[in-house]
């Protein structure tokens, strides 16, 4: 967790990393060696309440659903929408409660871990020209567990239109979140979908 380690979220403002024109033949958004990736097209089956369309694309840091692993639930995102994505803090806060909701229940089926889905909660605080996110999950995936979640998020215009956000997460505290904010960085309005 950068701010833990005596870092300020000023210090851990991203790059213009979401301007390379369009139609410049940006390859597909890279991650390190070991990690996985995944697409899911907006609108997402799991949070149809998101009203965007374009792409959701993942990155997960190795050991994602590894509970003693440094990559547990550590991972980047990107959504390059088609809509200006314009959104305060708050907005992004219940954007992001509802991701996770829906995600989380929807993994959960009938295992029965998640009690009480109200406890899945996500919140942003505007810090310049990114946002701080902090929430609550519940690991439907494998512990059943509540993991507490730190992260960065930023949005960019992107040439002709549409919206980058970039999201990096991970446990609060994890030493991962510094790689998984790189990661985030490196994702452009133009690249095309990993497949």
């Amino acid at each position: 967790m950068v701010a833990a380690c005596g870092a300020s979220p000023a210090t851990t403002q991203p790059a213009a990393h979401a301007t390379a024109s369009a139609g410049s033949g940006a390859p597909a958004w890279q991650a390190p060696a070991g990690w996985k990736s995944e697409v899911i097209p907006f609108p997402l089956d799991f949070a149809p309440a998101l009203a965007h369309r374009g792409v959701e694309e993942l990155r997960f840091a190795p050991g994602m659903f590894d509970p003693s692993a440094p990559g547990y639930f550590s991972y980047a995102f990107a959504w390059r929408l088609q809509d200006s994505a314009q959104l305060t803090a708050d907005q992004l806060g219940d954007e992001l409660t509802a991701y996770f909701r829906g995600l989380l229940v929807a993994v959960d089926g009938d295992k029965n871990r998640i009690v009480d889905p109200t406890l899945i909660e996500l919140g942003a605080a505007s810090h310049d020209d990114l946002f701080v996110v902090t929430g609550t999950i519940v690991d439907t995936f494998t512990t059943g567990q509540l993991v507490e979640l730190f992260g960065f998020a930023h949005r960019s215009d992107c040439p002709g239109g549409g919206a980058l956000w970039t999201l990096a997460i991970a446990p609060d505290g994890s030493e991962m979140l510094d790689q998984v904010r790189e990661v985030a960085m490196r994702a452009t309005c133009d690249q095309q979908p990993a497949k």
